[in-house]
């Protein structure tokens, strides 16, 4: 109720009552006793009170704001969303909620109230004729809301500011302040709250230019709403001072209400606008009971103190990148038959939204493979494989190095707080001129979306692989170690280190000297290793070797059939001249058709981890 209301109805009961008490008293003066007059005047004063009592300030229905027309489809802004709000507080159904656009869902909740109100045509056109019947649905409310009465001579007792959330771009309705109110000696009624919002990065950096709305709430409904996009409607351009207006929010004497302020922000702010806020609540205007309105602005509470929130970059919480994967494959030797396409995962690497706030959509990734001859030669194609779906490289090119784009478009969502296995193929094919290659691949970058844009230089690297056509094999996983000491009898002790290794031909018989030392190559052939000390140093003194087969032997050379698995047995024997902590390690192993000298090719074995033995401490 207005202050002018308020005056109008007590004026009318004091003149009531006083035309009561002179009537009773020029008519019954003459002819009445004392006791009886008393009695008289006692019912006058109890029929003034209950007067007063019904004397009131009426509560407000948060959904009869003044709405501007007109209003249809495509119309935006402040009068939409105050209208989405009423048609909801009276029934009708907005799925996408009070959006501040007029869209199919608000024009068939108006339809409906309109068919439901004899509003014609109910077509859900908001104009003179809809408004001026909602206006008078909502003075029927008010008339029938006068029995929520205010009482006592209320103050505005506790006023607490504290702060809440930090909104992101784009975010809207994000809870940043609020503010508990409680009344004492009787009720109040709110009528206005006025607020400043500025910028800690400076007075360059405008509200207008980074909020859109903000709002007021209580117990969930929204009871107000700025325009915070124009300039024109705040109180101060130069310190952000805005005010929400015409309240009419109740607080009964004794209860806390807690009004949550609520900031709406909008897309691509720039880097100033996201620096930190203050937000301060400046003045609260309200009226007891008899009508008396009081502005509060301090130092009443927290009246004049200001929360400070900081504005999110879009997309701050995503968190992505590529990284290793356990699934990634040791280095090994791919053997493919001459003319035959095979297709061999040679690098795994992880999508890797650990810890991101946001699902992560992949958009692109760029990988490079280094091949030591042309992979033209040798690779007919690449394709990349994550959960289950196959991405063809978009673009290639050749050579020894070669970049590979996969256009993934959104096809992969990596969910917030997990990771996605991504394997590299190649699909092989080589010819009877074909020599040995070496294949390594290797992450480059990625472009993907979580709330925002996310685009990456990222590397994560691959072991290399061998890559044949025909000679031998000799596999991780068929490699084992055993170390033993013993003494001499001369108070030194000696390290024995046995590894034991299979050699499988492929494509071919092939021969292999039966020599094992720590300089083998294609001129000497054999098998050749090294010691090594904790230092990684290569010791060559006190070293003796030798080797030996569980499969054909002749004159000199070991002897494996094509198809066919030998297991070879390296035994080394050091005796160093001082002591300390070593080991051995198997690092390539020389081959050939025949038992010609001086031709043999030469199989390394990588990674050198799989191929040696631990540390064995000997005594020089």
């Amino acid at each position: 109720m207005t202050i002018a209301k308020d005056f109008a109805a007590k004026l009318s009961v004091a003149i009531v009552a006083v035309a009561m008490v002179f009537s009773a008293f020029a008519s019954s003066a003459s002819a009445q006793t004392a006791e009886e007059l008393q009695a008289m005047i006692n019912d006058l004063l109890a029929q003034i009170a209950k007067l007063e009592a019904t004397t009131s300030v009426s509560a407000g229905t948060g959904s009869c704001v003044s709405i501007m027309a007109p209003l249809t489809i495509g119309s935006t802004g402040a009068d939409v969303t105050a209208l989405q709000n009423r048609l909801i507080a009276w029934g009708e159904v907005i799925p996408a909620g009070a959006t501040g656009y007029f869209g199919t869902q608000t024009q068939s909740a108006l339809a409906s109230w309109q068919g439901k109100n004899a509003v014609s045509p109910a077509v859900g056109y908001y104009g003179p004729i809809t408004k001026a019947a909602m206006d008078a649905k909502c003075s029927d409310m008010d008339d029938s809301d006068d029995d929520m009465s205010l009482s006592g001579e209320g103050t505005l007792d506790t006023v607490e500011v504290d702060d809440s959330e930090d909104p992101e771009e784009g975010e809207s309705d994000v809870e940043v302040m609020v503010v508990t109110l409680e009344a004492d000696d009787g009720d109040i009624e709110v009528d206005r709250m006025t607020f400043t919002a500025s910028s800690t990065a400076g007075s360059e950096t405008d509200p207008w230019d980074v909020f859109e709305t903000i709002s007021l709430w209580v117990d969930g409904d929204m009871i107000a709403e700025f325009d915070a996009e124009d300039e024109d409607e705040y109180l101060d351009e130069d310190t952000g001072e805005f005010r929400f207006n015409d309240l009419e929010l109740i607080l009964e004497e004794g209860e806390e209400v807690e009004v949550s302020v609520a900031v709406s922000v909008q897309n691509g702010v720039d880097d100033a606008g996201t620096a930190a806020w203050d937000l301060t609540l400046d003045e609260i205007r309200y009226f007891d009971a008899d009508g008396v309105a009081t502005d509060e602005d301090g130092p009443l509470g927290e009246i004049g103190d200001a929360i400070n929130f900081t504005i999110e970059t879009e997309g701050e919480g995503d968190d992505f990148d590529l990284s290793s994967s356990s699934e990634d494959p040791d280095a090994m030797t791919i053997a493919v038959e001459e003319d035959e396409e095979e297709a061999v995962g040679i690098f795994a690497f992880s999508l890797d939204a650990d810890g991101s706030d946001d699902d992560i959509e992949v958009n692109e990734l760029t990988l490079e493979v280094t091949t030591n001859i042309d992979a033209d030669d040798f690779v007919n194609d690449f394709y990349l494989e994550i959960d289950g779906e196959e991405f063809d490289a978009e673009s290639y090119t050749g050579g020894t190095t070669t970049t590979l784009v996969f256009d993934i478009d959104g096809d992969i969502t990596v969910d917030a707080d997990d990771e996605l296995t991504a394997m590299l193929y190649a699909e092989i094919e080589v010819d009877e001129n074909f020599n040995t290659a070496t294949i390594q691949a290797a992450t480059v970058s990625y472009e993907a979306e979580g709330a925002d844009d996310i685009d990456a230089n990222d590397t994560v690297t691959g072991e290399e692989h061998t890559v044949i056509s025909t000679g031998i094999v000799v596999p991780q996983e068929g490699v084992s170690f055993d170390t033993s000491t013993s003494n001499d009898g001369n108070g030194n002790v000696i390290g024995t280190f046995d590894i034991e290794f299979e050699v499988t031909a492929f494509e071919g018989d092939f021969y292999i000297r039966d020599l094992a030392s720590t300089t083998a190559n294609a001129t000497t052939e054999g098998v050749e290793f090294a010691v090594l000390d904790s230092q990684g140093n290569e010791v060559t003194t006190g070293v003796t070797a030798v080797l030996s087969t569980d499969g054909d032997e002749e004159n000199g050379f070991f002897y494996v059939e094509e198809g066919e698995t030998d297991t070879l047995t390296l035994s080394v024997t050091v005796d160093p001249s001082a002591t300390g902590q070593f080991r051995v390690v198997l690092e390539e192993v020389w081959y050939d058709e025949d038992k010609t000298l001086g031709s043999a090719d030469g199989r390394t074995l990588t990674p050198a981890s799989d191929y040696r033995t631990g540390y064995v401490t000997i005594q020089g």
